[in-house]
């Protein structure tokens, strides 16, 4: 797509690139990202605040850590937004004590130079291949976010 902007077919679109973050680090992706304009928005994923959190709801080949540092990376550089899955798993709602791991990461994140102009917070909206996962109400979204709020300071957007 940036190719055919560049071309100046259609010089006026806006890319938005949704990542799961794990390859922001790559050469390739980081001299692709320098074709980016102001206008042009990286949301990347972050589903977990703690290693056995984002074991169970993303089954991920790559840590935690290895994400945090991606996001970083990358918000160091430009704005990104994050993006943030909230599950019923089995039935259970995040626990309390997983919703503030996660500020924490986001707000460390913060702390150490990330530019994040937009937190969002949503749930499983429509059928998923693990049938362990639900839709989380949308009261609990609310806290959730309320509490990203609370302890980070970043807008925060719940849907």
């Amino acid at each position: 797509m940036i190719h055919v902007r560049a071309l100046g077919e259609f010089p006026f679109f806006k890319i938005v690139l949704i990542t799961n973050a794990t390859g922001l680090d790559l050469p390739q992706v980081q001299q692709g990202l320098r074709f980016f304009t102001a206008q042009d928005e990286i949301w990347a994923k972050l589903d977990a605040g703690t290693q056995a959190e984002m074991n169970r709801v993303n089954r991920p080949d790559c840590s935690l850590e290895k994400v945090l540092a991606n996001i970083l990376l990358t918000a160091r550089q430009r704005p990104v937004v994050i993006q943030s899955l909230f599950p019923l798993l089995n039935g259970q709602e995040p626990r309390a004590q997983e919703v503030e791991q996660y500020a924490q990461r986001l707000k460390e994140l913060k702390e150490n130079g990330a530019q994040i102009s937009l937190v969002q917070i949503y749930s499983a909206t429509r059928p998923t291949p693990h049938s362990e996962c639900g839709h989380l109400p949308l009261k609990s979204l609310s806290r959730i976010a309320q509490a990203v709020r609370h302890a980070t300071g970043l807008k925060t957007e719940v849907f």
